[in-house]
């Protein structure tokens, strides 16, 4: 098994605790880093090996790559490169079986037996955001979901079968969005994940154990236990892995509003950052590469949206970080 990931370099110490939890817990599993960064980054300790963006987009023929990343932003690099990822390990490694990827953010418990089991009936293996419906009297998160994907794009497992490249590049071509009424918001590869089930031999691991985070902690069956010096959910099911992404802040305010009488989760989330900052201080956190122009000017968010736009009504010849904000495309 194969486990990727994408990062830029401030995203680097997310990484490291993301390869040693699949370290400790899966010996005989590699590590790849995507590191979306013009320049590339020195060897780091339980990372097998650790390629540009440029790099993994040149294996596969795709040369436009300046072209492609401008229309991202920092939050997005994940987004603009999982598909191309999958892509290539599914190429690169022929001889690797199961290709996961994980978000950087995720941290593995438990060997991930159930994605093996699953990978061997399935050429696609995903996970759901939620496993229990909302009240009927409230719909949001249900609503929140339509807009944003019922599966998570944070951990999407492949088989190196026809079918599984298929859909690598199914994924990795409709992710450029050059195209008119692509989702909106900075998880914009995720709403496509609904086809997956109806247009791939795909399965869906309904597993608790799976994709614990902040979005599904008011979850009944995903009530966290410590017994002993394991993690473990509702009746005893094993944690396998948790996302620990705090984006806007979101993990702080969840666990104060469903734990906030128990410690459990927050000792877990605590031990994480304790870890996180340490070695962030390896790998403090730098001006992402592809925010600027060749000038040093910042690209304005404004900017890359009208580039974007531009690009799905006619083809844009050059390369864009050699323009202004003030430039016309």
């Amino acid at each position: 098994m194969i486990i990727g990931t994408v990062v830029n370099a401030s995203g680097l110490p997310h990484a490291r605790l993301l390869a040693n939890s699949v370290k400790r817990q899966m010996p005989s599993a590699k590590v790849l880093v995507c590191l979306v960064e013009e320049k590339p980054a020195e060897p780091v300790p339980d990372v097998d090996w650790i390629f540009t963006a440029r790099e993994i987009s040149a294996y596969l023929g795709l040369y436009d790559f300046d072209s492609y990343i401008f229309k991202f932003n920092s939050l997005q690099c994940g987004t603009a490169m999982k598909g191309r990822l999958l892509t290539y390990l599914l190429e690169a490694f022929p001889d690797e079986e199961h290709i996961v990827y994980l978000d950087p953010e995720m941290y593995v418990f438990k060997p991930l037996h159930e994605i093996e089991q699953m990978l061997s009936c399935y050429d696609v293996a995903l996970t759901p955001h939620h496993l229990e419906p909302s009240d009927a009297w409230d719909s949001s998160r249900e609503i929140g979901t339509l807009q944003d994907g019922t599966f998570h794009s944070g951990l999407v497992a492949v088989k190196n079968s026809q079918e599984g490249r298929h859909f690598a590049k199914w994924w990795m071509k409709i992710i450029a969005g050059d195209f008119s009424g692509q989702p909106s918001g900075i998880f914009s590869d995720q709403p496509f994940l609904n086809f997956v089930p109806a247009f791939f031999n795909a399965g869906v691991l309904r597993h608790p154990g799976y994709n614990l985070a902040f979005w599904n902690l008011h979850e009944s069956g995903r009530k966290v236990y410590r017994i002993r010096d394991e993690y473990v959910l509702t009746n005893h099911t094993p944690l396998r892995c948790a996302n620990f992404s705090n984006f806007l802040g979101l993990l702080d305010s969840c666990i104060d509003t469903y734990y906030p009488h128990d410690g459990t989760f927050k000792q877990m989330w605590n031990e994480y950052q304790q870890n996180w900052a340490w070695l962030s201080l390896q790998h403090p956190a730098l001006p992402w590469a592809y925010d600027y122009f060749y000038s040093g000017e910042k690209i304005a968010d404004e900017t890359k949206l009208r580039y974007r736009e531009a690009k799905i009504n006619r083809s844009i010849e050059g390369n864009p970080f050699t323009l202004s904000n003030d430039s016309d495309f």
